[in-house]
């Protein structure tokens, strides 16, 4: 299977961020890339960017390389993102230098059993059931996390660091150009910056149209016009490095409920995502659970033992949450093609998605902008 890609925490984006607080001459837990942190300690910038632009991953660029051209001539290497390739682990990961395993930031939906619920971290509701809303924040209850701006601050009190959102958070952030004026607005205040900017609609719009779609194609001459923009008007002093937490593939969906003779043997819902999915089996069901589901799905998905899984490292090595394990429930089912499971009975379905071991899903550009580096 030359298509699959595991994490390889060595090359990722948990020690990109790992180099941005080693700049800052914060403690590092885990290891960093050496060429970034030769390049960020020769050129001694005064401003660091830390771009993200949500499911902009390797093969996306690829795919569309007249869209992506400037962007393309700008990557520098290729990582792998963490493991499951999703938003809700990586971009923790990304504000964390953390990896899933160590945050519990697992993916979308996460089961919390003091809930009985499975719940959305981000939005803080139930997954199950929208209408539902938790009257505190449970992630920050059960997952806090401590953010890098923090870190870096604490180390470095003369720094000033921002994060810079989309339209979600910034109304005025309607467009990536826009964002990107804000980004150029802030590194104009003569002190020293790290700035973490965020980019979102590229993932919406691969979720809703495919990764071959006009819009698509359309939204990536906007990134790539803006980056063009970005790199002609950055003082000398100043560093941009653009990344994704992830790629997209087109896919097939499969609606799990239609399987009774699997769903039936389940004790509470299936949680996480689409693609790396953790299911929560009755005890006396296990065996039987196990046989059925590869007898459905076994060229389609992977499926583990939750607890042997954690132990292989896929979720990151070295210290784990208390809560990591229970949120991976007893069985995790890994997509290794193009199918995705419908883990609501309705609703809408995408055309395109991420979350599992494909190349296109795991493999994210290291692209820098820079005077220093101009090429």
């Amino acid at each position: 299977m030359s298509n699959i890609v595991f994490p390889d925490y060595s090359h990722s984006l948990l020690n990109l961020t790992n180099s941005i607080l080693k700049y800052y001459g914060v403690k590092i837990e885990y290891s960093s890339l050496s060429q970034i942190d030769k390049i960020l300690e020769e050129g001694k910038y005064k401003n660091v960017v830390f771009y993200l632009v949500d499911a902009m991953g390797s093969a996306i660029l690829k795919k569309h390389p007249k869209e992506s051209k400037f962007l393309l001539n700008k990557n520098t290497d290729d990582l792998t993102t963490v493991f499951p390739s999703t938003t809700v682990a990586a971009t923790t990961t990304a504000i964390t230098g953390l990896p899933p395993a160590h945050t519990a930031w697992i993916g979308w939906q996460q089961y919390v059993k003091e809930e009985d619920k499975n719940v959305i971290f981000f939005l803080n509701q139930d997954y199950y059931n929208e209408d539902y809303k938790f009257n505190y924040n449970v992630a920050e209850k059960f997952a806090k996390i401590t953010k890098i701006y923090e870190r870096i601050e604490k180390q470095n009190p003369n720094i000033l660091t921002h994060e810079i959102f989309p339209e979600f958070r910034v109304k005025e952030h309607k467009t990536i150009l826009n964002q990107v004026e804000t980004v150029l607005k802030t590194i104009q205040n003569g002190r020293r910056n790290f700035i973490y900017a965020y980019w979102d609609k590229l993932d919406t719009y691969l979720h809703e149209y495919g990764t071959t779609s006009d819009i698509v194609k359309n939204h990536l001459d906007e990134i790539n016009q803006a980056f063009i923009k970005l790199n002609d008007n950055l003082p000398d002093d100043t560093i941009v490095i653009v990344t994704a937490d992830h790629g997209q593939i087109d896919i097939e969906g499969i609606n799990l409920w239609e399987y009774t003779d699997l769903t039936s043997l389940l004790k509470n819902q299936p949680s996480i995502e689409a693609r790396a999915t953790a299911f929560y089996v009755k005890e006396d069901k296990k065996d039987k659970f196990e046989d059925i589901f590869n007898k459905h799905f076994k060229d389609k998905f992977v499926l583990y033992k939750s607890n042997e899984l954690i132990e292989t490292g896929i979720f990151g090595k070295g210290k784990k949450s208390p809560r990591t394990q229970g949120f991976l429930g007893d069985f995790f089912a890994i997509a290794i093609d193009k199918y995705s499971f419908r883990l609501q009975n309705a609703g809408h379905v995408h055309k395109a998605t991420h979350a599992g071991l494909l190349k296109d899903e795991m493999m994210i550009p290291l692209i820098l902008l820079s005077k220093k580096l101009s090429n």
